[in-house]
């Protein structure tokens, strides 16, 4: 571990429970963290708390509200746009602890905590950094999406035009009121210049020329939970994997449409909004629902590739690392953060995002035997379980707390 100065770490995020990547990763740092003797306190609002970290002795204070997107209540909204009862309540925490001792690391504020948190930290002089899981640092609707069109957003963020935009899955009405949030938060981030942590280059490279408030940059890779790195034949599979949430911008009707003229075997994890209009539309492929990693093994073992279907930017690929670790050639569309991992036609293939003739073709040359089994040798040849593993991730951390 690196030799630090720095003895008590504040980690904030929205839930104090496994929602999401953001959630897996600001829970797990902060385990790991404790694990290596730091005072650690994890700051949230929503309930209940993961167990992992009362068993490893991390401080939880959550201070209670109602997540935006489970709700339309008026004080929850408001709530959103400035919660001044988690400004009241970091405030007083940030006053008890040491100031040049102390970091404060922000995960994700969008859902309940709003940009009221920041104010404390500017208020009480503690180095304040942020890790960017997403785009909401820049984007209203925090994908760089237009969910009108199924595209990506070519809109400068935070312009009039992007503003006027009706790009909202919901409605004009809900964009408004995203627009708002997002002056208010430019205008905190602004005052408070919290130092950025970016997870990947690809994303590094769309958000930090939209980004006028960071005092400091730093890129940290997030780590990825491998617990079997044991090499498949994929030449011997089958089945087409998409893993992840059944939502539109990640387009699992892209997939799907596509695995259907390719005609091979497809297999769909995740669950989401589009599950059951697409389950009823494609009898030709397996809808799972949600699994668990334990419960997602036998599909693992029977795929042949991985197909990344998003139809927005992502920021890191993380299914795609997982993948790695199996010698399971992943097909990726260029303009995805994923893509950072791949080399065309050698460990893996890219397409135009979007564009479903462009998967079908990339689908059909994993046809081959030879083509998808030296590919799938040229990946895992590639993997490199240092780079993505816990201990690197927390060392890289201590060093920027430490910066």
């Amino acid at each position: 571990m690196e030799k630090s100065t720095i003895k008590t770490i504040v980690i904030v995020y929205d839930q104090a429970y496994m929602s999401g990547g953001a959630a897996k990763i600001a829970i797990s740092a902060a385990v790991a963290l404790k694990e290596e003797g730091f005072r650690v306190i994890y700051f949230s609002a929503l309930e209940p708390v993961d167990e992992t970290l009362t068993q490893a002795g991390v401080e939880v204070k959550c201070v209670g509200g109602q997540h935006i997107g489970k709700t339309k209540s008026p004080v929850a909204l408001l709530q959103a746009l400035w919660n001044k009862n988690a400004e009241k309540h970091l405030d007083e925490l940030l006053q008890t602890l040491d100031k040049k001792t102390t970091v404060v690391h922000v995960h994700g504020w969008t859902k309940c905590l709003s940009a009221s948190i920041f104010s404390a930290c500017k208020k009480n002089h503690i180095k304040t950094f942020i890790t960017l899981h997403e785009y909401f640092s820049i984007c209203p609707n925090g994908g760089l999406f237009d969910y009108r069109d199924n595209s990506i957003c070519d809109i400068k963020p935070c312009s009039v035009k992007c503003y006027l935009k009706n790009c909202d899955k919901r409605s004009y009405i809900q964009k408004l009121y995203r627009d708002i949030r997002q002056i208010v938060t430019n205008r905190s981030l602004r005052l408070s210049r919290p130092n950025v942590i970016y997870i990947s280059e690809f994303s590094r490279k769309i958000l930090e020329p939209n980004i006028s408030f960071s005092n400091r940059s730093f890129l940290v890779e997030n780590h990825v939970e491998i617990q079997d790195n044991e090499k498949i034949d994929v030449s011997q599979n089958e089945e087409y994997l998409f893993i992840g949430r059944m939502s539109k911008e990640k387009g699992p009707e892209l997939f799907c449409e596509a695995i259907t003229r390719a005609g091979v075997c497809g297999t769909v994890i995740g669950e989401g909004p589009e599950l059951v209009k697409l389950k009823n539309k494609y009898s030709n492929i397996t809808f799972t629902g949600w699994l668990s990693q334990q419960q997602m093994k036998p599909y693992i073992e029977k795929a042949r590739c991985l197909i990344i279907s998003s139809e927005w930017y992502e920021t890191m690929g993380l299914t795609i690392i997982e993948m790695q670790a199996k010698g399971i050639p992943c097909i990726v569309p260029f303009q995805c953060a994923g893509s950072d991992y791949i080399e065309n036609e050698e460990n893996g293939i890219l397409y135009q995002i979007g564009k479903v003739e462009s998967l079908v073709d990339a689908i059909e040359k994993t046809k081959d035997h030879c083509y998808i089994k030296k590919m799938s040798e040229n990946f895992y040849k590639d993997y490199n379980s240092v780079r993505f593993s816990m201990d690197r991730h927390i060392n890289e951390l201590i060093k920027v707390y430490n910066s």
